[in-house]
């Protein structure tokens, strides 16, 4: 366990703030520090590599009793990356070089650099990795490394990339490995293509969804293997410590943006196989930011792809946030304890704060700051000190802690970002539809995982299973969903499942097999209008959205109908299990307009499906507390954060029951001794 604080950006800060800002940490109580190792600044000449400002820093944090995380910044390329390697430059989606430059908020390298599909740039990232390793795999002090940080690539690609020659030939090769050769290509993607050299990746969105779904279907693959290759280059010399790496936000919440496709970063259950933990950035107060159960989502959708491994929170917001001349708000000490708090009841094992001192480069200089100049820092240190002491005085205790298992489950078909994406350059409506769910879930403190479709291990353990945007389910996880229901799971579907086949292709009512196994079909989509936008399921009211298909259920049970007689809602049991079937998409329309009706839905579809928790706590009304609940060796632990004015909660196990007063905005931790909650 440990709290840190990014530190080092080469070259800020000055080495004359070194000795002051790590005794401040120290005395704060901050258990470590994170270092940005730049290739772009630690190769400024090629083949010769200079760590002088980290072995101060290591030097430094060894006197502090501090301990260190290394970032491995390998998608800083060196200034020179181009000239030594002439042919290196990516290649837009519409023929142009893309001309690199300094980051936004670097400034001491290129982006986005060259190709890593060109096996000469693959090889001089790969020499950077190892120098670092070799360096520091031997200092007692390292606590790990992040060996590649939010996932990037492309940034400032100033267009879709990559296409140039040494992409496409890998994407090509992945093609007809997939599909086994250019024959097996012209099967699945239904054309007569006379030469592997005229197949081309989709060009941009708004087009055919094929060629453009299976383009991002292999950057995702792509950036698992790229992984994997960071991750082989700092094992060789580190043999032991945590390999970890982070996105800017899960996958779930990544369906592209300007210039980039939807998981163009990677998939990070896929990401998750290739290292030792995975985490991802979190900045709540940044523009409109997130709430707290926004934020728990990000979190628990972390945490659901690392699983048996690590999760950190690799970035938490230190101050108040910028991105140009603009000011954002400060964060209030109570808000920050909280997120603290809130990512350590769902097991994060380290909380590593953006950053120490504000920052000094372009569209971020001035914010970001821990013990920042936004007018809170020694509010903010002195309320962090008292949850590092918390956290030290407990430390073996909190380090063995393990969150409940969840019982309810939210499905990520990641095919389904591709195909939206491929059709509107972003993939909001499975976003939305995934998110409303999961707030649903926050707001109700159901723990729940997020269950990617090609990893269903963990999916006999559920009981309940929401299917948000469903259109697509990939070949294998039909047989895993259909076996989940006939042993008793139940799953909750929305419109049109399995309408479309993962290369975009639109299936006929009769071709749907997943569907079909169930007995489910529909009428076709129609418009929402004033007797189909709302319905009744038992007392609570659901709000439709974007459409509704009319459904049939064969030898179900209707649950809704609109004045005109069509189904709109309806229910069967399959095996030993059931199955829900809705006529629209009502995850999409509560996350643009959360109520209360949706999350009685919800609770009681899980209620129903046989949901316990270990804890039953009630909240006096408008009370926003959230609370997470696990064990560490044969003790039971209760986290209870508390969002909002005082308040009390009653506390149900068992047969015990016990009243807690909550003070405004506070996080607590309680430990069951003699049948009684104590507090930490």
């Amino acid at each position: 366990m440990f709290i840190a604080a990014q530190y080092f950006r080469p070259p800020f800060p000055h080495q004359r703030f070194f000795e002051e800002d790590l005794k401040l940490m120290k005395k704060t109580g901050l258990t470590a520090l994170q270092l940005w190792v730049m290739w772009g600044w630690v190769e400024g000449v090629p083949g010769k590599y200079n760590f002088d400002d980290y072995d101060k820093l290591f030097e430094l944090a060894k006197k502090n009793g501090l301990k260190v995380v290394l970032s491995t910044i390998a998608e800083i390329h060196p200034f020179w990356i181009h000239r030594v390697i002439p042919d290196s430059h990516m290649v837009t989606n519409m023929g142009n070089k893309v001309i690199s430059s300094c980051r936004e908020e670097s400034n001491v390298g290129l982006t986005p650099g060259g190709c890593t599909d060109n096996p000469k740039v693959l090889e001089r990232m790969g020499g950077f990795l190892e120098a670092a390793a070799k360096r520091y795999s031997g200092n007692k002090d390292l606590i790990g490394w992040d060996c590649w940080n939010e996932l990037r690539w492309n940034v400032f690609s100033d267009g879709y990339v990559c296409y140039c020659p040494h992409t496409l030939k890998a994407f090509r090769d992945w093609l007809s490995a997939e599909h086994g050769g250019l024959k097996g290509i012209n099967e699945a993607w239904k054309r007569r293509y006379a030469s592997l050299e005229d197949v081309l990746p989709g060009k941009t969105f708004g087009r055919t969804y094929t060629e453009m779904m299976e383009f991002q279907r292999f950057l995702t693959k792509r950036a698992a293997v790229h992984m994997a290759f960071r991750y082989e280059k700092i094992r060789k010399y580190d043999k032991t410590r945590i390999i970890s790496a982070h996105g800017a936000g899960p996958s779930i919440n990544t369906g592209g943006g300007k210039n980039e496709q939807a998981l163009s970063r990677g998939n990070d259950f896929e990401l998750a196989d290739k290292l030792d933990g995975i985490g991802c950035s979190h900045f709540p107060f940044w523009g409109e930011g997130f709430d707290f159960h926004g934020f728990g989502v990000r979190v628990e959708a972390v945490r659901s792809a690392a699983r048996d491994k690590v999760m950190w929170v690799s970035e938490l917001q230190g101050g108040s946030a910028r991105g140009g001349i603009e000011v954002h708000r400060s964060v209030t000490p109570e808000v920050q304890n909280n997120w603290v708090w809130n990512g350590f009841s769902r097991g994060a094992k380290g909380i590593i704060f953006w950053c120490w001192r504000d920052e000094v480069f372009a569209r971020e200089s001035s914010g970001f700051g821990l013990a920042g100049n936004d007018g809170l820092a020694k509010e903010r240190l002195e309320a962090l000190s008292v949850s590092c002491e918390k956290m030290n005085e407990h430390e073996k205790l909190f380090n063995g802690y393990m969150p409940d298992p969840a019982k309810v489950g939210v499905f990520f078909e990641p095919d389904t970002y591709y195909m939206k994406w491929a059709e509107k350059g972003n993939s909001i409506d499975p976003i939305k539809s995934i998110e409303g769910y999961a707030r649903a879930l926050e707001k109700l403190n159901i723990p729940y995982d997020i269950v990617e479709s090609s990893h269903l291990k963990y999916l006999k353990d559920l009981k309940v299973l929401f299917m948000p945007w469903p259109l697509i389910v990939n070949e294998d996880a039909k047989k895993e969903l259909l076996s989940f229901v006939k042993n008793g799971g139940t799953i909750i579907t929305e419109s049109e499942l399995d309408a479309y086949t993962g290369l975009g292709f639109y299936n006929y009512t009769g071709d749907r097999t997943l569907a079909a196994a169930f007995g489910l079909s529909d009428k076709g989509r129609r418009e929402l209008n004033s007797k189909n936008r709302a319905f009744k399921i038992g007392k609570n009211k659901l709000k439709s959205d974007t459409w509704v298909t009319p459904l049939h259920l064969e030898g179900g049970k209707v649950l809704a109908k609109d004045t005109a007689g069509n189904v709109l809602a309806a229910e069967k049991k399959f095996g030993l299990g059931k199955i829900i079937a809705l006529s629209t998409f009502c995850g999409k329309a509560y996350a643009e307009a959360p109520y209360t009706d949706f999350e009685n839905f919800t609770a009681s579809a899980s209620k129903n499906a046989g949901v316990e928790s270990f804890f039953e706590l009630k909240r006096e009304k408008d009370a926003n507390v959230q609370w997470r609940s696990g064990v560490s060796g044969g003790e039971r632990l209760l986290f209870l954060i508390n969002n909002g004015k005082a308040t009390k909660i009653t506390a149900s196990w068992q047969d015990k029951k016990q009243m807690i007063s909550l003070s405004a905005w506070s996080w607590n931790v309680y430990i069951i001794e003699k049948d009684v909650l104590k507090k930490l």
